[in-house]
């Protein structure tokens, strides 16, 4: 298999099953259903509880943040025909950034090599292949925790404007790995992305997007900016005639921590999710931009 293939790949076709071990120390058991392709930074899967569960519903989505598969490797997005990935994923780069990061937790490397964390930042082309599997798990973990606290952070609008939680935790890879990949269960929402909907064809009253509008104005109170706002991460449900509009996709969320009210301010400020938002509506013509 060619590195440029191994990124679309999916090695977790109908009918595999996966365990997903939770923070809490308990796990579900699952079985792939379909995979939504293409993978970008993640590999979002259609999936069933195994066996049937009374706490979870009968299709669920699984999202998983494996560095192995990040579309960042690929890097320009365009490649031209016959190239190769920049920085394809090794399992001997892998076994090594394991091994920085061990070394780092027992003491034996300092905690905070400025020198190091610069080049994991953002390595140069020529760096030694463990500091990009180690920046690479880095996005990924940074990913997967956004999407965690977002969903804690946004619980009251968990089964409404945003999906319901089911879960959070690492998937065991089928093959040999030195990581177990971090991942989250959460609501299968039925329907099909703004992006992808002619509000000519189906109806899209505005007062559909009340909630989400309301909602985007109110995640800065609660922490969070959502800050990728666009077709492709909203959800209308059902297809032909929707009745609700999901916001999913927090992947790239940012959230408040410890900043200080300014400097959260100056963040909440430059994303504006809730202009985004209209921005997005208003280009489908579902809304007035002053609307």
């Amino acid at each position: 298999m060619s590195p440029t293939r191994a990124l679309g790949e999916n090695h977790f076709p109908a009918g595999t099953h996966l365990v997903l071990l939770l923070i809490d120390g308990t796990f579900h058991s699952l079985q792939v259903i379909e995979a939504f392709q293409p993978f970008t930074k993640s590999q979002v899967f259609l999936v069933r509880p195994e066996p049937a569960s009374r706490g979870l519903p009968l299709e669920l989505v699984l999202k998983i943040f494996d560095p192995r598969y990040l579309d960042n490797r690929a890097l320009p997005k365009v490649l031209k025909p016959g190239s190769r990935l920049r920085h394809p994923w090794t399992l001997e780069g892998e076994i090594e950034a394991a091994r920085y990061r061990q070394e780092v937790a027992e003491g034996e490397r300092p905690e905070h090599d400025e020198f190091l964390e610069d080049r994991l930042e953002e390595p140069d082309q020529e760096a030694e292949p463990y500091l990009w599997e180690e920046h690479y798990y880095r996005v990924m973990k940074d990913c997967w925790e956004s999407e965690n606290d977002a969903f804690s952070l946004l619980k009251s609008f968990q089964g409404t404007v945003i999906p319901r939680f089911y879960g959070s935790g690492n998937v065991s890879p089928r093959d040999t790995r030195v990581i177990q990949p971090f991942a989250i269960l959460m609501e299968y929402i039925h329907g099909t992305t703004l992006e992808k909907i002619d509000p000519g064809k189906v109806k899209i009253p505005p007062a559909l997007f009340y909630p989400m509008l309301d909602a985007t104005k109110a995640f800065p109170d609660l922490g969070v900016c959502h800050t990728d706002i666009k077709g492709n991460n909203i959800l209308l449900s059902p297809s032909n005639a929707p009745t609700r509009a999901v916001l999913i996709d927090f992947g790239c969320a940012l959230i408040r921590g410890d900043r200080s009210d300014a400097r959260w301010l100056t963040n909440v400020n430059f994303y504006r999710d809730e202009r985004r938002l209209r921005v997005v509506l208003s280009q489908k013509g579902i809304i007035r931009l002053d609307g």
